[in-house]
């Protein structure tokens, strides 16, 4: 088990490049700030380096050779950090760095509760001034959010976040001042913020009582879906359900701390959301954000799980959580490490760092903030409080979930995870991995093909989508609308194409069916680059900035990250193997995989594809593409850009992956319908399935011959279909697509029907 001192190694060594941010206004040398000190998310960043400076400066094992500085140093900055935040509160007699001054917004209280810890840490060598100043912003923030309007909603006015973070602000008021005088209805609107937090739709006529009310009488809106699904920022938002349940364990362990049992609607619906955001999170702790990310990758949200972990062993005893936060640790060491610096972001944020200081120092203090709490709660507390075995280790090891507002579909086992998703960050994007190869997963366009027309921005829009879930699978069908926006002068907006798709996960924990139908639009159209397939692959400081590619002419090693090279290769093979333990093999559409590679970093902020060029963003992403045409180039309207199939097979090697094609598993049925296709494939397993796909806008009758067999079963409905004298006769509606187990293990794909 962990201990503080394995957190302290790493908060030590990020003292010194972190000092460089460190700024006495020239007005105030009695003040320090830390980045640019400006409003809002300044703000926040100042409060994150307070509490790093105030927990390293207290902790008894700190080392000076380590960080450079005595700990009287250290308390000196993070006096001066906090008085500096405390002064520029509307409260005090300074401003922000901007000229404003902060506070009393909607996000004000989530800087407060994340340095909290920090303020508990120097609580001893706080002057009465100091801790008069602290409760003047105290009371005027929580004064302000007994005004404050609570909302909340699935698809509009989604606030699960700030309305824990204000609850709890509303309960730590009332317990670090129990006698300021509306401390009643700070519990009062408090308790109202909460169970508008993680609420669903049947909350809103739950007779459980908080106090002497029932929970429906404080209802006001279900920010999640009843399966737990949270829409935020616009997308299913897997890093947001962890900030969620973060602002609950930072006032969970406020409560600890004082030896206090914890509030009952501080701890409502964790549970179910811990399930599905457990089923989200690979063994090494990285989430699995199965609906994508706009942002820097494994950063803002992917630093809040940890004080998420320490709350669900600590309360719970789900032992998982000690294995998350190990790995996790060990992930943060590995960056650290690579940066050389004893930065957390440096070296893949370098691009970052000089564009927007801002930003670069709120991810450096939410590194530093986080690993800080769980430095601090591990030398003050035990952790379990108590030793009680747990029915919650294990429990994501197998499950498919599912919501239908986004068409998100997962599909987890011990030894694949596999997802699709249209309403995502980056839409849509599925994924197929090992289940141990979190540094595999990235999401963007995932597996959904990929138009880039000329002008600055090229996206696809869901049109419509129909999912199938069974057990341990699923089927999703979808049509997308393909846009190029911005062109220089001159120019207007364009649809550029339509994509049809459809992503089959079959029930054997191994194989995935992707198949895809990309059409121009009805006019001539200019394209820069096309892309069938698109798996994204990344090849950064994770995986050590190499990744092992072997095809049917042996093996290629291409580094990436700080060392990768722009470069297109032809891999002249229909079958591809990633490290021996992720195989692609194509069944039809293109004769050769092709490895697209960036000139610079191109996963993270949500940028253009000019910006990109200049800007790297995160992580650097290998393209593995079926096929793939560099432009520009014109093509006529109609026309069939890309028309494939291929199958991708997770936890095999390269040996397997090149009998897999040799041999055959997976084929072509030849139909003489131009809008059906058909293939049949052979799964891990043993078993053959026959998927059918109606890309066209009528029903279609059709007749496949399979040779000597008798019945198929339908996955979808297990209902068995009787094959009559060899004939598979089924109706398949307009933009469906029908599963079907064959009975018999031969089956005859050269005919021509």
């Amino acid at each position: 088990m962990l201990t503080s001192k394995d957190y302290l190694k790493i908060l030590e060594k990020w003292v010194t490049p972190s000092k460089k941010y460190l700024y006495t206004p020239p007005d105030r040398k009695d003040l320090l700030c830390y980045g640019t000190g400006y409003d809002s998310w300044g703000v926040q960043t100042q409060q994150k380096a307070f509490s790093t400076f105030a927990v390293l400066a207290t902790d008894p094992n700190i080392s000076e050779k380590n960080t450079g500085v005595t700990s009287d140093e250290l308390l000196n900055y993070a006096l001066k950090l906090l008085r500096f935040n405390l002064e520029s509160h509307k409260t005090g007699s300074y401003h922000c760095l901007n000229g404003t001054k902060w506070g009393t917004t909607w996000i004000s209280a989530l800087g407060i509760e994340r340095m909290m810890h920090g303020i508990n840490a120097i609580w001893e060598n706080l002057k009465a001034e100091d801790i008069s100043n602290i409760q003047k912003v105290m009371i005027a923030e929580s004064d302000n959010l007994l005004e404050t309007e609570i909302t909340a909603g699935k698809t509009t006015n989604n606030r699960p976040e700030s309305n824990i973070w204000n609850g709890s602000l509303l309960y730590r008021t009332s317990l670090m001042f129990p006698n300021a005088k509306r401390c009643n209805q700070y519990i009062e609107q408090g308790t109202r913020f909460l169970v508008n937090g993680i609420s669903i739709e049947s909350d809103a006529t739950s007779k459980e009582k908080v106090g002497n009310k029932n929970i429906s009488d404080l209802y006001v809106g279900d920010n999640f879906f009843d399966t737990f699904a949270l829409n935020h920022h616009g997308y299913l938002n897997v890093g947001y359900m962890y900030i969620c349940l973060s602002n609950i364990a930072i006032i969970y362990f406020e409560y600890r701390l004082r030896n206090l049992p914890v509030p009952d609607v501080l701890m409502r619906h964790i549970l179910e959301l811990w399930e599905l955001v457990k089923l989200c999170t690979f063994p090494d702790g990285r989430i699995c954000r199965i609906g994508g990310d706009t942002r820097i990758r494994y950063s803002y949200c992917q630093d809040y799980a940890l004080p998420v972990w320490l709350m669900m062993y600590d309360f719970y005893g789900d032992s998982d959580c000690l294995s998350f936060e190990k790995k996790w640790l060990d992930t943060v060491k590995k960056e650290v490490d690579y940066n050389k610096d004893g930065s957390f972001l440096s070296a893949r944020c370098s691009d970052l760092e000089k564009l927007t200081p801002l930003y670069f120092t709120r991810l450096e203090t939410d590194r530093a903030a986080t690993l800080a709490m769980a430095t601090y709660w591990r030398r003050l507390l035990k952790i379990p409080f108590y030793d009680k075995p747990s029915k919650l280790a294990d429990s994501y090891t197998t499950k498919t979930w599912y919501n239908n507002y986004h068409g998100v579909c997962l599909s987890r086992g011990k030894n694949r995870i596999s997802s699709w998703c249209w309403v995502s960050a980056e839409p849509p994007q599925g994924l197929c991995l090992p289940t141990q190869r979190s540094d595999m997963a990235e999401w963007r366009y995932n597996c959904s093909g990929q138009l880039i027309g000329q002008g600055r921005i090229n996206r696809q829009t869901r049109v419509f989508n129909k999912d199938y879930i069974f057990e341990g699978g699923f089927t999703t069908i979808g049509k997308t609308e393909v846009s190029s926006l911005g062109f220089f002068e001159g120019q207007s907006d364009e649809v550029i194409g339509y994509n049809h798709i459809v992503f089959t996960t079959l029930p054997d924990d191994t194989t995935t069916i992707v198949i895809q139908k990309c059409v121009s639009s009805p006019r001539r159209i200019y394209l820069n680059e096309l892309k069938g397939f698109f798996y994204n692959m990344p090849n950064d400081i994770f995986n050590g900035s190499t990744r092992s590619y072997k095809f049917r002419q042996g093996e290629i090693k291409k580094q990436g990250g700080d060392k990768g090279k722009e470069e297109i290769v032809s891999l002249n093979s229909s079958w591809l193997n990633v490290d021996d333990s992720l195989g692609f093999v194509g069944v039809y559409g293109a004769d050769t995989f092709s490895i697209c590679r960036p000139s610079k970093r191109q996963a993270g902020l949500l940028l253009s594809q000019y910006e990109k060029k200049s800007i790297s963003t995160g992580l650097w992403i290998d393209e593995i593409c079926f096929p793939y045409k560099k432009g520009p180039f014109s093509v006529d309207a109609n026309s069939i850009l890309f028309d494939i199939c291929c199958i991708i097979l997770a936890g095999v090697d390269s040996k397997k992956t090149s009998d897999y094609s040799k041999t055959r598993k997976a084929s072509r049925v030849n139909l003489k319908e131009e809008e059906v296709r058909a293939i049949i494939v052979e799964s891990s397993n043993k078993k053959e399935y026959i998927q059918i796909v109606n890309f066209g806008a009528e029903s279609i009758l059709l007749e496949i011959p399979l040779k000597d067999c008798k019945k198929c079963l339908n996955v979808f409905d297990k209902n068995e279909i009787k094959v009559k004298e060899n004939i598979l006769t089924t109706n398949i509606g307009a933009n469906e697509v029908q599963l079907f187990e064959i009975g018999v293990s031969s089956v005859n794909t050269d005919q021509n029907v």
